[in-house]
């Protein structure tokens, strides 16, 4: 065992680990690339966090460079969740520490997934409306900020996180909340690091005034950089609130260790309705009709997704007559008994003459649920190579869809595969999935050439690449040489004054590059089956 691992061993409760084996299994995450960790830290509560970060940072005032990586349930996109240094996995850090079923709040440590969150919640006639991976991590939802498919309705992690703990790089804590200006300079007078962070932040959104206003007031969504820096102060109130920063950081400023949610009322009951279009257009007219009636997710699917499934034996068997092109909407409700009942009719009563649909119903849910599974055969059943998470969550506004799906047809014909588009219609976010043989010399020069490529045809119709979640290690190729010198300039200062030792992800988002990340390019497939 390293020294390094041998000494926090020594003091923490959890433990860390450098064998061949254990490294191996946090080597890989959703994304395209593995990176095999120097040890892997697994703390059992926040006192052992505060002594592997306080530790990591001394070692770097001595040159001993050991980056931070923190990891969830390992399922990012982009390569966030790996790194050659330590991996700080909160797996363990996994309580449910308070449920408040009066006031609708919900105290938890950030390793808990949504999944076991919303089990417990349930119990008390609550829930948090996010429709993610139910294995994802609380922490995990803030650091990566993946816009989910009910964010339509229910605004998304954003709106329900409260506040949250987290240890900085001289490995203290501190809690995060909304302080009026007076409260404000208390914190701003500290003399402590976390002093330091609110004095240099409050310092630079003044002096980049402008930048931020413009950053705030573009109507393209993107998660790239420290966007969220425009959320710190809120210009009636002037009230200031670093946790803004925190979501899409990707691990870069610090560890988050807790976190206080508000949760809305379990719905009574949910009900679908999918229906089939021959045609983009037809889909989207159909679409404006039905979004007054405010539904739970509304998403929109390519039937080449799930012509590709049939083809594998996954046939959802919902649709008649089963169209091999043109395009689905599935649409979900939540609401009371009475007035979702009237929803699901309206949609059958607004259905044109030449749609095909069907209503969910007790009889025929488990053919809603075969949904799943088609798109879990669509992704990972490929004659090529791999349907990668390479370019997930990308951003189109809904007027430049149309336009942009035509465009996208040019694409598949410069690259010789179908690029089926599906995604959430009330978010604008979508996912592609190019076929890639990773491992090979032409597998590498796909990688950077398509995502360079398709930032360019996102761009194109007003969208974002990173408008759905942020750039991680594989979208930084394109982003990073796409941000002006002022943002980046402005994006580097907040890195800097939250971790001037570049202990936490340094490779990731702004210190991403282009030949590291190409380099790492997994050669195997992943060992368990992906979702969406």
């Amino acid at each position: 065992m390293n020294k390094i691992a041998k000494y926090l061993n020594q003091h923490l409760i959890g433990s860390v680990f450098d064998s061949p084996q254990i490294l191996e299994k946090y080597s890989t995450d959703r994304s395209v690339l593995k990176i095999t960790p120097r040890m892997v830290a697994i703390p059992e509560n926040t006192a052992d966090v505060k002594k592997i970060v306080k530790f990591i940072n001394q070692l770097s005032k001595k040159s001993v460079h050991v980056p931070i990586t923190v990891r969830g349930s390992g399922l990012d996109k982009t390569g966030a969740d790996l790194g050659n240094g330590l991996i700080l996995s909160t797996e363990h850090l996994n309580d449910i520490l308070e449920i408040d079923d009066r006031s609708r709040l919900v105290r938890v440590q950030a390793g808990v997934t949504l999944g076991q969150l919303n089990s417990a919640l349930a119990l008390y006639g609550l829930t948090v409306p996010v429709k993610a991976d139910p294995r994802e991590t609380i922490g995990g939802l803030i650091s990566n900020f993946t816009t989910d498919n009910a964010a339509g309705k229910y605004n998304g992690i954003f709106y329900y996180v409260d506040c949250i703990e987290a240890v900085l790089e001289d490995g203290d804590a501190i809690q995060t909340s909304r302080y009026l200006r007076r409260h404000f300079n208390r914190k701003a007078d500290l003399t402590s690091f976390e002093g330091a962070v609110y004095r240099d932040i409050d310092q630079l959104i003044e002096k980049n005034e402008t930048l931020v206003k413009d950053l705030g007031s573009r109507p393209t969504i993107d998660a790239a950089g420290y966007q969220m820096i425009t959320q710190v102060v809120k210009d009636v109130t002037k009230s200031f609130d670093l946790l803004p920063l925190f979501y899409a950081a990707q691990g870069t400023l610090g560890v988050i260790t807790e976190v206080i949610l508000h949760c809305e009322l379990l719905p009574e009951r949910r009900r679908r309705f999918i229906a089939a279009f021959e045609s983009i257009g037809a889909a989207e007219s159909y679409i404006q009709e039905i979004m007054p009636l405010i539904p739970e997710q509304l998403n929109l699917y390519d039937a080449r997704v799930f012509k590709a499934a049939a083809d594998h034996g996954k046939d959802p068997a919902l649709f008649a007559p089963k169209f091999n092109k043109g395009y689905f909407v599935l649409a979900s409700f939540d609401d009371k008994r009475r007035k979702l009942n009237k929803k699901l009719q309206k949609c059958l009563t607004l259905l044109p003459d030449n749609a095909a649909a069907v209503m969910e119903t007790d009889d025929n849910t488990t053919d809603f649920e075969r949904l799943n599974s088609a798109m879990i055969s669509f992704l990972n059943n490929d004659v090529r190579g791999e349907r990668a998470a390479l370019i997930d969550d990308f951003y189109v506004p809904s007027d430049h869809l149309a336009n942009f799906l035509t465009d996208l047809r040019t694409l598949e014909k410069t690259y010789g595969q179908e690029l089926p588009v599906y995604g959430s219609f009330s978010t604008s976010n979508y996912n592609v999935r190019p076929d890639i043989q990773l491992g090979t010399v032409d597998g590498r020069q796909f990688v950077i050439k398509f995502i360079k490529d398709f930032q360019a045809l996102v761009k194109e119709h007003g969208g974002s690449i990173t408008g759905g979640a942020p750039e991680g290690r594989t979208k930084a190729m394109a982003t990073n040489p796409a941000l002006s010198e002022e943002e980046t300039e402005l994006y580097q200062k907040v890195k800097d004054i939250f971790d001037k030792n570049q202990i936490f992800n340094p490779d990731v988002k702004l210190g991403a590059a282009a030949s590291s990340t190409v380099r790492h390019l997994r050669t195997n497939y992943l060992n368990d089956i992906t979702t969406l």
